[in-house]
C-alpha cells in the first residue's frame, strides 16, 4: 500500500533522506551479485559539492521500504527537445508505489520545461545509466546496470518505452586474440607510419589531464544526451582514483608522431568478486587500485574493454578496430576472458566481439517517454 511521499524538489543544502538512503539494502539484502551503493559518495552526488547543481535542478521522491525515484533538469537538449532524466530508482515489485512517484516527478518536469523524459541516468550519461534485461544469472561488473528482473516490466507498465538497447559480448581471449592476430599484425605497419599504438599507463593519464579533457569533448559530444562537463569535474571525476584502476598493460594509447593524442581505449579487470556486498573478504570500490588488486582477482580473471575513442581527424584509418585488436593481443597474457563492455547496439564496433566465438550476451536498455 503506498504511503506519503517524502521529497520534492531538491536542495542540495540537505541531508538525504535515509529512507531513500537504505531502501536498496532492502531490495538487494538477500542477492549475492550485489555491488553495493556507497552512501557517502551518494551524499557527495546530492549535495552542493557537485558541480552539476550550478545550473541544474533536481527532484526527489521516496516511499519508505518501497520505492525511490530522482529525477534531474538542466535545460538541455536531447534529440532537439528539452529533455528530463530520471534516475537512482530502486522499488519493490508493486505497480502503485511507482507510479506516485513517477507521476510527480513527471509532473515536476513539465513544470521545469521538459518535453520527454529519459532514464534510468544519474544526472548524466558520465554517470551511471541504463538497466539490465537478461543474464541476471551472471552477475555484474562494476558500473555494470543490475537490478531486478521485474524492473522492464514495471516501465513499460508506467508506459515508457525503449529508446535504445545496449549489450556487453564475451569471449574467450587467447582464442579471441589468436583469431585477430594475422590479419591485424599484417595492417598494423601500414598503421604505424601514422599513429604509434602503446600502453596506456597511469602516469600518461594523469599528466595529460588536460589534453584528455578536451579530447573527451572532440570524441563524445555527438553522443546521445551528452551532457559537458566542468574541467574541474572531470579531473575530480577521472583524476588519480580513476587512473590507477585500469590496467596499465591492456589498456591503449594511439599517438601520432608528433604528440597528438588520436585515441584510447581503456581496460579494466572486473573487480566484481572484490568488492560483492555478500564476499567474505569485501573491499570498498573506491580504495581498488590494479596494483593492488589485480593479483588477488580469481581465475578465470575477466578484461573489460570499456571506455575508447578516436579523434574525428583520425577515424577514417580504422583506428577504433585496430585499437580493438591490439587492447585483445595486449589483455591475453593478464586475462583469460574479454568483454566489449556497454555498447549501444547500433554501434558497428559491436561487431568486432560478435565476429570472434562470442560466449555470452547481456543486453540493457535506456527508457523514455513524452510528456
Amino acid at each position: 500500500m503506498v504511503t506519503s511521499i517524502i521529497g520534492g524538489e531538491w536542495n542540495p543544502r540537505e541531508a538525504l533522506p535515509k529512507e531513500f538512503i537504505a531502501l536498496p539494502q532492502q531490495i538487494y539484502a538477500q542477492d549475492p551479485s550485489w555491488l553495493g551503493e556507497d552512501a557517502s559518495a551518494l551524499g557527495h552526488q546530492f549535495s552542493e559539492a557537485n558541480p552539476w547543481f550550478s545550473g541544474g535542478r533536481a527532484w526527489l521522491g521516496v516511499i519508505p521500504e518501497q520505492a525511490r525515484l530522482a529525477g534531474f533538469y538542466c535545460g538541455q537538449l536531447v534529440e532537439g527537445e528539452p529533455a528530463a532524466f530520471f534516475g537512482f530508482w530502486e522499488g519493490i515489485d508493486e505497480l502503485s508505489a511507482h507510479a506516485a512517484l513517477f507521476s510527480e516527478f513527471k509532473t515536476w518536469a513539465v513544470n521545469q520545461g521538459a518535453k520527454r523524459v529519459y532514464g534510468p541516468i544519474n544526472f548524466t550519461t558520465f554517470g551511471a545509466y541504463r538497466i539490465r534485461l537478461d543474464s541476471f544469472e551472471s552477475g555484474a561488473f562494476p558500473s555494470e546496470p543490475w537490478n531486478p528482473p521485474y524492473y522492464s516490466m514495471l516501465l513499460r507498465k508506467l508506459g515508457l518505452s525503449e529508446h535504445y538497447r545496449y549489450l556487453s559480448t564475451f569471449n574467450d581471449a587467447k582464442e579471441t586474440a589468436q583469431a585477430v592476430a594475422a590479419d591485424y599484425l599484417r595492417v598494423k605497419p601500414k598503421l604505424e607510419k601514422v599513429v604509434k599504438l602503446e600502453a596506456m599507463t597511469p602516469d600518461f593519464w594523469m599528466s595529460n589531464l588536460d589534453a584528455l579533457y578536451g579530447f573527451v569533448d572532440e570524441v563524445f559530444g555527438a553522443n546521445f544526451a551528452y551532457t559537458p562537463i566542468r574541467k574541474d569535474a572531470f579531473i575530480s571525476q577521472c583524476g588519480e582514483a580513476f587512473a590507477t584502476r585500469f590496467c596499465p598493460h591492456s589498456s591503449v594509447l594511439a599517438r601520432t608522431h608528433d604528440g597528438r593524442i588520436a585515441g584510447f581505449f581503456l581496460v579494466y579487470p572486473d573487480y566484481s568478486p572484490l568488492i560483492r556486498m555478500a564476499s567474505r573478504d569485501h573491499i570498498a570500490a573506491s580504495t581498488l587500485r590494479y596494483d593492488l588488486h589485480y593479483a588477488v582477482l580469481p581465475k578465470p580473471r575477466l578484461a573489460l574493454a570499456k571506455t575508447g575513442g578516436v579523434h574525428p581527424d583520425f577515424r577514417a584509418l580504422g583506428l577504433f578496430t585496430a585499437m580493438g585488436c591490439e587492447l585483445t593481443l595486449r589483455a591475453e597474457p593478464f586475462y583469460e576472458r574479454i568483454s566489449g563492455a556497454l555498447v549501444r547496439e547500433d554501434n558497428n564496433s559491436r561487431q568486432f566481439a560478435l565476429r570472434h566465438g562470442v560466449s555470452e550476451v547481456r543486453h540493457y536498455a535506456l527508457f523514455h517517454q513524452a510528456l
